[in-house]
């Protein structure tokens, strides 16, 4: 019996491990049961975006060297607000408007174009758009930089583009997050001016 034992540990030592592929333990049955199928994932997609941003703040920091120093600093500006915004062609849009704000030195607590589409798809499920809300919407969708959907927003524009002007107003109003600006000590930057 000794001898069978000795011959298993010295298996068990010898046997080594694949590196070659990053270890992947979303998946696993094992993991998923003791740490939480839910939590799994959202750590998986919390990791996600924070690849999602940091590709948009290094696309941006190379667009605009000037800025590179703002723009590094604004990873925390970048958190979605929706659930809508957290997949990645919505949340990227995001990032890219905040990041285009920090760049030009604008203030970056009103809503994003992003923010906006997932509120009109929000409201467009409780009740039918008014020509004004559907305009609103395409324009928003445009702002966003979303593919192409209908090319008729134009037509929109000319029939009620003082209205969807107030409903920008106030829904980017609405969707203002108060605590999404740089640190006091970045934000008093030569060139920017103060909110």
């Amino acid at each position: 019996m000794a001898a069978k034992r000795k011959r298993g540990a010295a298996s068990a030592r010898s046997k080594t491990v694949d590196t070659s592929t990053p270890l992947d333990l979303t998946r696993d049955p094992a993991v998923r049961e003791i740490v939480g199928g839910a939590f799994m994932d959202a750590t998986v997609s919390a990791f996600k975006q924070m690849e999602w941003a940091e590709g948009e703040i290094a696309t941006a920091e190379r667009e605009h060297p000037d800025h590179a120093d703002r723009v590094w600093h604004s990873f925390a500006l970048l958190a979605p607000t929706h659930a809508l915004v957290r997949t990645e062609m919505v949340y990227r849009a995001h990032c890219r408007e905040i990041l285009a704000r920090v760049v030009a030195c604008e203030d970056t607590r009103p809503g994003t174009a992003a923010e906006c589409c997932c509120a009109c798809c929000e409201t467009s499920q409780v009740a039918p758009l008014n020509l004004a809300g559907v305009g609103l919407y395409l324009r928003m969708w445009k702002a966003a930089g979303f593919p192409e959907i209908d090319t008729r927003g134009e037509h929109y524009e000319a029939i009620t583009r003082d209205a969807i002007d107030a409903y920008e107003q106030s829904i980017r109003k609405n969707l203002a997050v108060d605590s999404r600006q740089l640190p006091d000590v970045l934000e008093h930057v030569p060139g920017c001016p103060g909110y």
